[in-house]
């Protein structure tokens, strides 16, 4: 069989071929490279390559620009979170500059209010012992002047002491009968006012007594139903006993109609009716006898 000529562009497709592989391997080897200290090598796999075509070699060329350009942006982002860290670093170091910086100022300021102080309190010290001194000069010679007096003075002042001592006597004796006097007064008016406020009290459960005798008169009269053959004209006197707020709890006829049956029918009556009308005050309830009463019933009334 005759040998085939060989043609260039069969040994162009060659090389590309062992180009591709070539990369391929050197990819393969620099991802396994981190492995290679904790796993045995492998041996490499021979891969017999004839020919690739043009497509083949263009889709490894745009992977390995494809990762070119993906390593560039991962150095790019570590080289930005490099350089935000260096600048964080720099912001807090001048922030701890300005915080001594104030730290500092303030010590000076703090330092030169205290010197101010010092300087303050020496001047009243020095003040004070001038004005000392010139309070000492000034009582010895109140004092040379006092002694020439006393004598004067004593006499004067055992004189001024017997009379303070006389009207002193007299303005309590005085005091004394005012006192007496006014409180007299005060009793009496005390007395004239309890009294004023007992009629008072008195008239006022007086009449708390007829008004609420006479709504009770009425709550009974509505609530009575006059019995059958009954004359008109009775009337007859009720002990009512009642609690403050108005419930009743005992009836009794103390002064007969004459008719029994009328009798029974304002006892009814006035059980129906409660609880009666009292004032909304147990005070003025209890002052005005309410709780144990009798009054007429006089349905013609």
């Amino acid at each position: 069989m005759p040998r085939q000529a060989f043609r260039p562009s069969e040994g162009r497709f060659l090389l590309y071929s062992l180009l591709v592989h070539a990369g391929l391997l050197a990819i393969l080897l620099i991802n396994l490279g981190p492995m290679t200290s904790v796993q045995q090598a492998q041996p490499p796999e021979i891969i017999h390559a004839i020919t690739v075509d043009e497509d083949s070699l263009a889709q490894v060329q745009q992977e390995r620009e494809q990762r070119e350009v993906e390593q560039r942006r991962a150095e790019e982002a570590a080289q930005r979170q490099r350089q935000a860290e260096e600048e964080r670093r720099q912001a807090e170091q001048e922030r701890q500059r300005q915080v001594e910086q104030q730290r500092r100022a303030r010590e000076q300021q703090e330092a030169e209010e205290r010197q101010r102080q010092e300087q303050a309190e020496q001047r009243r010290e020095q003040e004070a012992a001038q004005r000392r001194a010139e309070e000492e000069e000034r009582r010895q010679r109140e004092a040379a002047e006092q002694r020439r007096q006393e004598e004067v003075e004593r006499q004067r002042a055992e004189e001024e002491r017997r009379q303070a001592e006389e009207e002193a006597r007299r303005q309590r004796e005085e005091e004394a009968r005012r006192q007496a006097e006014a409180e007299a007064q005060r009793e009496r008016e005390a007395e004239l006012q309890r009294q004023l406020e007992e009629e008072a009290a008195q008239q006022a459960a007086e009449r708390a007594r007829t008004r609420f005798v006479d709504a009770w008169g009425r709550a009974v009269r509505q609530a009575w139903t006059r019995p059958p053959g009954s004359d008109s004209g009775l009337t007859a006197d009720v002990r009512v006993r009642v609690l403050p707020d108005g419930e009743v709890t005992s009836v009794e006829i103390v002064r007969s109609s004459g008719d029994a049956i009328f009798d029974r029918s304002v006892e009814s009556a006035i059980r129906r009716a409660s609880p009666l009308p009292v004032p909304d005050d147990s005070a003025a309830f209890r002052r005005a006898g309410l709780d144990n009463i009798t009054f007429r019933f006089n349905p013609d009334q």
